[in-house]
C-alpha cells in the first residue's frame, strides 16, 4: 500500500512538472523546486485494462529504467512513471505527447521544462526479447541524458 501511495505522489509530481503553466501556485513551485531542473522522464502510457503483452512491456520498461539507472533514479535525474492514458486526469499528458495507444515516451527536461520527447515505437518489435528491449530503452535514456538542452517543446 505504501508503494502505491508513493507511486501516486511521484505521478502527481510528474504531472505538475510536465503539464502545468508557468503561473502555478506556490505549493506547486515548491514541489518543482525539489526536482532537478535537468532530468530524463520515462513514461509508460497504458490502458486501464492491460493485456499480457502490455503488462510485459510495462514491466520491461520499468526494469530497464529502474535497474539500468539506479543512481540516477536515486538522485532524481532519471524518473520512471506508469500513466493510464484512459484516465481523464492524464488528459494533458496524453494530448502533449500525442498518445493514442500504449506507448513508452522519453522526455528531456531542461531548465525545468520539457525540451524534447521521443515515443519509443520500436518496443512493439522488441517485446519478445527482453535483453534487446532493455538495451533499446536504456540506449534511448542515455541519449537523452547526454542531449544538449534545446528550446522548450
Amino acid at each position: 500500500m505504501k508503494s502505491l501511495a508513493l507511486l501516486c505522489v511521484l505521478l502527481a509530481v510528474v504531472l505538475l512538472g510536465l503539464s502545468r503553466p508557468a503561473g502555478a501556485a506556490d505549493a506547486e513551485k515548491k514541489v518543482k523546486a525539489d526536482q532537478p531542473a535537468n532530468r530524463v522522464v520515462v513514461m509508460y502510457f497504458h490502458r486501464t485494462k492491460r493485456c499480457p503483452t502490455c503488462l510485459r512491456m510495462g514491466s520491461y520498461s520499468e526494469d530497464a529504467v529502474v535497474n539500468g539507472f539506479p543512481e540516477q533514479i536515486k538522485d532524481g535525474t532519471v524518473e520512471f512513471h506508469y500513466v493510464d492514458f484512459q484516465n481523464q486526469k492524464n488528459a494533458a499528458l496524453v494530448k502533449d505527447y500525442k498518445i493514442s495507444g500504449p506507448s513508452l515516451v522519453v522526455v528531456k527536461i531542461a531548465n525545468g521544462k520539457p525540451a524534447a520527447a521521443k515515443n519509443l515505437e520500436e518496443i512493439w518489435a522488441k517485446n519478445r526479447d527482453r535483453d534487446v528491449f532493455l538495451k533499446y530503452v536504456q540506449d534511448n535514456v542515455k541519449a537523452y541524458q547526454k542531449a544538449e538542452p534545446k528550446t522548450a517543446m
